[in-house]
């Protein structure tokens, strides 16, 4: 017993009873003012006053008169929805009355459409396929515009229930009788739709959103409709502040609503200022509420558009230029003119904007120096292990040959200059191939090629850029701007090291271990071999000869390289 009545306590959070719970007592609150506002004006006033006048003066004659059930209806126009028959002692006898219960119909189907807009996350919830998670999203994110249209569609429901009871009851509503129940649905829609966008948003974003999206995606953004900031405002100034100012005005005059008839029936017979002074008690203070009325009107629409223009337009702009940002647009600063809140927002943005700018710089200029490859990666601390990891790789070196002698001819100015022209044409076909420019050793190259800077066939690539190497050299002596230039190009395949090395205040991401060496030692050999490329027998086992036609691999006699017990199989790249 224990066990289902917890299951069944943790099932109940998720069926979201409180916001079927708000929305009811949302529509009830709406629907009394509405019912009050409708019904105050269905009442015949100079009925009232005769029938109360036939009361006091019964009463005082010693008599017990009380109007009869069809003067009452008459006096305050129920709406009938339900019939029941009620007893009355008059001059001490009972008496059976009919009695017609007041109020106008609203559909509890609001329920039914909650719980089918909402079943996409039940089913998520409860059934155990899984479901599309976008679909839930945008139900969550759409529900307060949901119940927005929702609580109008109730009013506007409101209206022809009214005007349909009415005329089932008295016959033909009068136009003025069609206006008080438009204007109580208006009232209705009004009240209803602004108080749930409030309180009952208030319950979505807390105990539906957060929960799902804390889960999903919780700082993504988020697609779906929208109540505006402006719209928002306007509704709480119209529910808050306009209908009660109105109500100010509508009251006395739907009170003393005979003095208005009589003015209007009778000015051509009597002065309209004879009339005006007789009621001046009435006129008078209903003449100044109503100046206050329309002039405070005047500056809520005022505020309203002023509030669209203050508030909702740099929000607006301020969206414009984020939505810039996370194009790639960093050149979208905003103006700061003031210390408020939009003032502190605006300048925050363009902190984090130089910011933006700054990183950015300093990926472009750290790309310089280690590569653009390994910057992302260290920035973002993606793939490469900082502290060092065991990755594959293919390892190229490069050096110009006889340089000790050609530098030592040239000025240091033009030395610089030389190695930068020759550099730039070297290097292209390294990075062509998605080779990593680890670095630059006077005169050498050092590159690598590996599956974690994303070349999975990183033998064929450590090739492929060997082989522009060489013609990007030919290229180079061409120009006929320097001496002729002679290198030498080794490569070699396995595993190595990959991390920082240095100490806390500078480290350097570099390579590590024997096939680092090795393929150092294989570019020396490349003088012994008399050849400019010359490879590893690691590196040709793993790449297809046929994919490189019109180059032969030469094999060359085994050699012993210093640190190894075993001679090497090294072979010559050379084309046909």
């Amino acid at each position: 017993m224990k066990k289902m009545i917890k299951k069944i306590w943790s099932v109940v959070p998720r069926l979201h009873l409180g916001l079927y719970f708000l929305f009811m007592v949302m529509v009830a609150a709406g629907s009394s003012t509405a019912f009050l506002f409708e019904n105050y004006s269905r009442v015949d006033m100079g009925l009232l006053k005769t029938e109360w006048q036939h009361v006091l003066s019964s009463q005082a004659k010693g008599g017990s008169y009380f109007p009869t059930t069809d003067v009452i209806v008459s006096i305050f126009r129920p709406l009938k929805v339900t019939k029941h028959i009620n007893y009355v002692i008059v001059d001490g006898k009972t008496e059976k009355r009919e009695m017609y219960t007041s109020g106008t119909w609203l559909s509890d189907l609001y329920f039914l459409f909650l719980v089918i807009w909402l079943m996409p996350l039940y089913l998520y919830y409860f059934s155990k396929k899984k479901r599309s998670l976008a679909r839930v999203e945008r139900r969550i994110v759409n529900l307060p515009v949901f119940i927005f249209l929702l609580s109008w569609v109730l009013a506007i429901q409101h209206y022809f229930a009214s005007a349909a009871a009415y005329a089932a009851q008295f016959g033909a509503a009068p136009r003025s009788v069609k206006v008080v129940f438009a204007v109580s649905s208006l009232l209705l829609g009004t009240f209803v739709s602004y108080l749930n966008l409030e309180l009952t948003g208030l319950y979505i974003r807390r105990y539906l959103a957060r929960p799902f999206f804390m889960a999903h995606d919780p700082y993504g953004i988020k697609r779906g409709f929208a109540i505006n900031l402006t719209l928002r405002y306007a509704l709480m100034i119209f529910s808050l502040a306009m209908v009660p100012l109105l109500l100010t005005v509508y009251v006395p005059v739907y009170a003393n609503l005979d003095i208005f008839v009589k003015m209007a029936t009778d000015g051509g017979k009597d002065p309209l200022w004879a009339l005006s002074i007789e009621n001046l008690r009435v006129l008078l203070p209903l003449l100044i509420v109503t100046g206050l009325v329309g002039a405070m009107l005047v500056f809520q629409v005022v505020s309203i558009l002023l509030y669209r223009y203050n508030v909702q337009a740099p929000v607006s702009a301020l969206v414009r230029r984020m939505k810039a940002v996370a194009a790639g647009d960093f050149n979208c600063k905003t103006s700061v003119l003031y210390a408020d809140e939009f003032g502190q927002l605006k300048g925050h943005f363009n902190l984090m904007l130089d910011g933006l700018v700054e990183r950015d710089k300093i990926k472009d200029t750290f790309g310089r120096y280690v590569s653009l490859e390994i910057a992302e990666k260290i920035m973002k601390s993606g793939r490469v292990n900082l502290a060092g990891e065991e990755i594959q790789a293919t390892v190229l070196f490069s050096d110009i040959r006889g340089f000790t002698p050609m530098s030592e001819g040239l000025p240091p100015v033009d030395l610089i200059r030389f190695l930068n022209e020759y550099f730039a044409y070297i290097t292209k076909p390294i990075a062509d191939n998605k080779g990593v420019i680890n670095k630059f050793i006077g005169d050498a190259v050092m590159a690598i090629f590996s599956p974690v800077f994303g070349v999975e066939d990183h033998q064929a690539a450590g090739l492929r850029a060997a082989l522009g190497m060489r013609e990007a050299l030919q290229a180079f002596n061409a120009q006929k701007r320097h001496p002729e230039v002679l290198f030498g190009v080794g490569l070699h395949s396995g595993g190595l090291v990959a991390g920082n090395v240095g100490t806390e205040a500078r480290l350097e991401y570099t390579v590590l271990g024997d096939t680092v060496n090795v393929a150092s030692r294989i570019e020396s050999q490349t003088k012994d071999a008399a050849t400019q490329i010359l490879v590893s027998e690691a590196l040709v086992n793993g790449v297809d000869e046929n994919r490189f036609p019109g180059f032969a691999f030469i094999e060359c006699a085994p050699v012993l390289m210093k640190g190894k017990s075993r001679p090497m199989t090294l072979y010559k790249v050379e084309p046909v």
